[in-house]
């Protein structure tokens, strides 16, 4: 019996959390079930149980995907030349989720259910943690090469700042699901305008 390779097993469960996505996006992660996500994938009940035991870990793997082609983009931000501006990425990220995950109402939705259930309460908190720390290390290189701060200093205010680059992030995906009239472009544009305001000392 051939042997099962590592990229095959990876590609199978691409396969499957991109059918659960589609499920999820369609109607909802509530009202989504494992059978739900078995039609929708063409699979046996079997090939899906043999990598995912629930919906959570569905979620997870595929949480972890989106947010692994997000590290990729800031990276590549980091490295350019110049460092790509805090606006450029904000709107880097927010068109990479965009594009991969086509509705970003399925972002809202999982978010819903992080309060009442366990397993995706500590999914979101690993998450949040990776990402404050790729925000964090984008906005140090930024800051030094950028602003010439002291490596020290950048890496405070990095620390300090990131949860407010999250928060735009989170504000864009929530007011683009729930405001029929929400002006993308607008919204953009204004982070761009936020960002380069000069930095201000209380007297």
């Amino acid at each position: 019996m051939p042997k099962v390779t590592e990229e095959h097993r990876a590609a199978r469960r691409h396969e499957i959390a991109s059918a659960a996505l589609r499920c999820f996006a369609r109607a909802g992660f509530q009202q989504t079930s494992m059978a739900d996500i078995i039609a929708e994938s063409g699979l046996s009940a079997g090939a899906i149980y043999g990598h995912y035991k629930n919906k959570e870990e569905l979620v997870e793997l595929a949480v972890s995907e989106v947010l692994d082609a997000r590290f990729l983009d800031v990276a590549e931000a980091r490295i350019s030349e110049p460092v790509l501006s805090p606006a450029a990425v904000v709107r880097r990220i927010l068109d990479g989720l965009t594009e991969q995950l086509g509705e970003l109402q399925l972002l809202i939705q999982v978010w819903g259910q992080v309060p009442i259930n366990p397993r995706l309460g500590e999914m979101a908190s690993r998450i949040g943690n990776r990402v404050l720390d790729m925000l964090t290390g984008y906005l140090s290189e930024w800051y030094e090469k950028r602003l010439l701060m002291p490596p020290v200093e950048a890496q405070a205010r990095a620390r300090a700042d990131a949860p407010l680059f999250v928060g735009i992030v989170q504000g864009f995906v929530t007011q683009s699901v729930l405001f029929r009239e929400f002006d993308r472009e607008g919204y953009l544009e204004a982070v761009e305008r936020f960002v380069s305001l000069p930095a201000t000392t209380a007297e």
